[in-house]
Formats: structure tokens, sequence, C-alpha cells
């Protein structure tokens, strides 16, 4: 039985969109590091603790051959980091 050839599946966009999605992650991680060290109680600093390593684990979950998650992914971290900074 010959074995059928199985070509990849090659995403052909622009790789820096990926990158600008690991960068407004990055920033929005930042935001909860700063929320974390200047919480006023425990409760709010493990929130912010919690909230960034589960950032961590969405972002890095991110297959980088799927552009419509990418693009999803770059406009929800772009609009929790505008809400945070809105608040912070």
């Amino acid at each position: 039985m010959a074995k059928a050839a199985v070509a990849a599946v090659v995403a052909d966009f622009d790789p820096m969109i990926y990158d600008i999605m690991r960068e407004t992650a990055t920033e929005l991680r930042g935001g909860y590091i700063w929320l974390s060290r200047h919480a006023d109680t425990e409760a709010e600093r493990e929130a912010a603790r919690e909230a960034q390593i589960a950032l961590w684990k969405d972002v890095n979950a991110v297959r980088g051959s799927d552009l419509a998650t990418i693009k999803a992914k770059t406009v929800e971290y772009r609009t929790r980091l505008q809400q945070l900074r809105a608040t912070a």
C-alpha cells in the first residue's frame, strides 16, 4: 500500500503580524506585573499574578501559522491593554 504524500500547510502572511501580537501581549504582561507590585492587598496582588500567568499560557498556545487567531488575539490584547491603562 502506497502512502499518500501530505503537503504541509504553509501560511503566506507577513510574520511581523505574529510579532505584533507577542509584543502587545508583552506590554499587557508588563501592566499586570506593575499591578501586582503596586497592589494594595494580597488578593489584588494574586489576581494580577494569575492574570499574568493566564495571559502567557494563552499567548503561547497561539500557533504561528494561525492568522485568524493571531489577529483576534492581537485585538483582544490591545483592548485589554487599553482597559488596563484606563483604570491603572
